[in-house]
């Protein structure tokens, strides 16, 4: 904020008070609506993460349900959660709500709580337009800086994202927070190591929230080389260094994590042990692109283990690992073979989760009209911004950075499942070049105007 004048500053909070605003108000019509459907949560992963971090509350352990689900969710959204899992039900606007009365889950969860914890995940989305706002005075100056943070606050897949009771709430501020900073050391070469240093800490929450962005680095180390331009061979060894402190600094941040997993399972589990059911998710006979909210095709998974299990302890041979760990191999196992044998439907079944991930309109029959409309001219505006913003910007160091995690987050789940969910933190991050874009088309039809006028004026 330091590059800032004072009015800009006005501004810029005023950006971030409208953002907080946006969400909180669709946040008391989503918990309104909600509640009076009789349910507290619209998504089960929403109650598994209510119900994990009501067992850290209670000092109870952290798994879900059974102790072969200590490994099943990151452990940061849980630990954000579990102030609000003891919040009182009294406590808040919610109590005396005919609604509530009739709830099917009125002895669940609290809807206070949950409406305090909707409010949380506004307040991380006015982060993110924050942060989209500084990005965008990083490469296209401060003008167009309150133009992003206008789409950010308005971008309704961003909006959602911040209301529902769901992870991306708080990891999707994270991998904006971190693209900050890593784009501030691209174009800030005194100031590099520290930048990056910083992105590696944000990166490493992120992961511990959405553990789907742990291959990330992957995508951006290489863009990152690239994009430096290093002059000689001592100029690349210092910005490797760099990107060495961000590794450094996301291992220190997910290393408490990892010896955790450790202790349990005596294997190195980077993320969760979930990866197993959501690649089967995405590879397996009779595969839509969609998940299976319900993991159905878990359970015959679980019986042929459990059988397995008998046989071996009856042969005296010892167990490998968890419960846990042998299902989520199993599963991998089963998801990569299928793959092998069947590459023409691996490459369908990638096509139509692209097609279902990046459609301007969710296809999802639940999503009402106004929110599929509202969404589909939102993305398309911001893509087409972004295209042209990225075209104008092409020798700023870094400014194609906001495209990386579409490209990142399009070859994810291209494998894993395809969904309108999973493509907005990308999205989001087209805000900065979709503001120079759009300002450009402005200009332009500004400028055939005055021309057209000028004609005119000149014309006998």
């Amino acid at each position: 904020m330091g590059n800032f004048t004072t009015a800009e500053r006005r501004w810029f909070w005023a950006m971030v008070l409208f953002a907080l605003l946006i969400r909180l108000g669709a946040a008391w019509y989503w918990q309104d609506r909600t509640l009076r459907s009789g349910a507290t949560f619209r998504f089960g992963d929403s109650h598994s993460y209510w119900i994990m971090a009501s067992n850290i509350a209670s000092g109870g352990p952290y798994q879900y349900g059974s102790e072969n689900s200590k490994i099943f969710r990151a452990p940061l959204y849980p630990l954000l959660l579990t102030p609000w899992t003891v919040i009182p039900r009294s406590w808040g606007p919610w109590e005396d709500s005919s609604a509530i009365l009739h709830s099917s889950e009125s002895s669940g969860p609290s809807p206070n709580g949950v409406w305090w914890a909707r409010c949380m995940g506004c307040l991380f989305g006015a982060v993110s337009v924050a942060c989209i706002m500084v990005m965008t005075r990083s490469i296209a100056g401060s003008h167009l800086a309150l133009l992003s943070g206008i789409f950010a606050s308005l971008y309704p897949g961003a909006v959602a994202m911040s209301i529902f009771i769901l992870s991306e709430a708080v990891a999707t501020p994270l991998v904006v927070l971190s693209c900050t900073f890593f784009l501030f050391g691209l174009r800030e070469k005194n100031s590099r190591n520290q930048a990056y240093a910083a992105a590696g800490l944000a990166f490493g929450l992120a992961c511990l929230a959405r553990p789907s962005w742990s291959l990330w680095p992957l995508v951006l180390i290489p863009f990152a080389i690239v994009s430096a331009k290093p002059t000689s061979s001592s100029d690349l060894l210092r910005h490797l260094r760099s990107i060495g402190l961000f590794c450094a600094a996301t291992t220190i941040v997910m290393t408490p994590w990892w010896i955790r997993n450790y202790t349990i399972t005596g294997k190195f589990v980077p993320t969760t042990l979930q990866v197993g059911a959501s690649l089967y998710d995405g590879w397996h006979t009779g595969a839509s692109g969609s998940s299976d909210e319900n993991m159905n095709f878990v359970l015959p998974f679980l019986e042929e283990q459990q059988v397995e299990d008998v046989m071996l302890a009856k042969q005296g041979k010892p167990l490998e690992s968890t419960f846990e760990w042998r299902v989520d191999r199993r599963l991998k196992q089963a998801a990569i073979v299928w793959a092998w044998q069947n590459p023409s439907d691996v490459i369908r079944l990638g096509l139509v989760k692209l097609g279902k991930m990046w459609i301007p309109m969710p296809v999802a029959k639940e999503v009402q009209p106004l929110v599929r409309w509202s969404e589909g001219l939102g993305y398309s505006a911001l893509v087409a911004g972004a295209v042209i913003g990225a075209w104008c910007l092409r020798r700023e160091p870094g400014a194609w950075l906001a495209w990386m995690p579409c490209l990142y987050l399009a070859l994810l789940h291209s494998i894993f499942i395809g969904s309108v969910r999973y493509r907005h933190p990308g999205v989001l991050l087209l805000c900065p070049l979709a503001a120079v874009g759009w300002m450009m088309i402005i200009e332009w039809i500004r400028r055939r105007d005055s021309r057209t006028a000028q004609r005119q004026t000149d014309s006998p």
